[in-house]
């Protein structure tokens, strides 16, 4: 006669299961704070310590923290080290950020409003640990970011020139952006705590997949994105005769004028020189040095504008009527541009230029 299954058989069943699922989640873990530290440590050795590579370190540090306290295998009780490994973790959003614009933006300006919005995430993380409800204030600035970084990731690529990097722009962070957006919204809305357990382990998975892909990718393109050279040591001293040969147009068309053009872009100048887009980018990048479109553009009409500036005659000339005159459609980014190239405001310039005429 077949006996009736009873509940304790059933019980030992899943409690074997959830212990497997607990093992291989911590294992995951385990790997994924592997992977990340020695992402930390293969940088660190990589170079000239620069901010871009600063930014990958930090972050590869501090997601260790997180990748540990948000497993629910990993009891660690709310004494002090958990603590500490909480606000740790809270800083996470803001290096992401630091990290995304560090590549994605070769020249990055720390603006007021996104100092603030760091502090705002760091600060509500901190306090939400001290029992204060600011839970979505934190996540609505840790969105803030995000949408942020999905802005610079897409406006970007047009003018970027480096292969690897816009290629990079297409997939990777993308992922990295959906995989934060997700953990966001499961911490504002505390759905951590209602999860089922098989979740936590694809939640390592992800992780420890990411970090291992980004390792891969960051380590064989680094001397080209985090690793800051100047134009002169990027340049191909060798370019094939192909490229050899659209270089010698580019310096020609330039020396013309080209650069005059308001609002010109990679396809337009590809267009006039009649060559594809993806040679141009490759000439520009590889064998002129230069790392972003507009970047290369702006360097002629910020030397023009110099010239300008060091007339006397010129004097009475506004600024913004000489930013209009090289090619400029507003002052904001005349200024920018102007200032990353030479250090000085344009009014800065021209009086010191006037000073040395007298």
């Amino acid at each position: 006669m077949v006996q009736p299954l009873t509940g304790k058989p059933i019980r030992t069943s899943l409690m074997r299961v959830m212990s497997d699922l607990a093992a291989f989640d911590i294992f995951l873990r385990g790997s994924a704070v592997g992977v990340l530290f020695l992402c930390a440590v293969i940088f660190l050795a990589n170079g000239p310590r620069t901010r871009k590579s600063l930014a990958v370190v930090l972050l590869c540090l501090s997601l260790g923290p997180y990748v540990i306290v948000s497993s629910p295998g990993i009891d660690l009780s709310e004494g002090p080290i958990r603590f500490v490994l909480v606000m740790i973790a809270g800083v996470i959003p803001v290096l992401i950020y630091w990290a995304a614009i560090e590549l994605f933006q070769d020249d990055v300006v720390i603006r007021p409003w996104q100092i603030t919005v760091a502090v705002l995430i760091v600060g509500t993380s901190w306090l939400t640990q001290l029992q204060f409800p600011l839970g979505v204030v934190r996540g609505a600035c840790v969105l803030i970011f995000f949408l942020h970084m999905l802005k610079i990731v897409v406006s970007g690529e047009v003018e970027d020139l480096i292969a690897e990097r816009r290629r990079f722009r297409r997939w990777f962070l993308v992922w990295l952006l959906t995989l934060g957006i997700i953990i966001t919204v499961i911490e504002i809305t505390h759905l951590d705590q209602v999860l089922p357990y098989w979740v936590f382990p694809l939640q390592a998975s992800a992780i420890c997949l990411s970090a291992a892909t980004f390792l891969v990718w960051s380590v064989r393109v680094a001397p080209d994105i985090w690793i800051e050279h100047s134009a002169a040591s990027q340049r191909d001293i060798n370019p094939n005769p192909a490229q050899a040969a659209l270089i010698k147009r580019i310096d020609t068309a330039m020396a013309a004028g080209l650069w005059r053009e308001e609002g010109l872009t990679v396809a337009q100048m590809a267009a006039k020189l009649g060559t594809q887009e993806h040679r141009l980018r490759s000439a520009i990048n590889q064998g002129m040095g230069h790392r972003n479109f507009t970047s290369f553009v702006n360097a002629f009409r910020v030397h023009e504008a110099q010239a300008m500036l060091e007339k006397p005659e010129m004097a009475e000339r506004t600024v913004l009527s000489i930013a209009f005159d090289v090619g400029f459609s507003s002052l904001g980014p005349f200024n920018r541009a102007f200032r990353s190239q030479t250090g000085k405001t344009p009014t800065e310039y021209r009086n010191e230029a006037l000073l040395r005429e007298e």
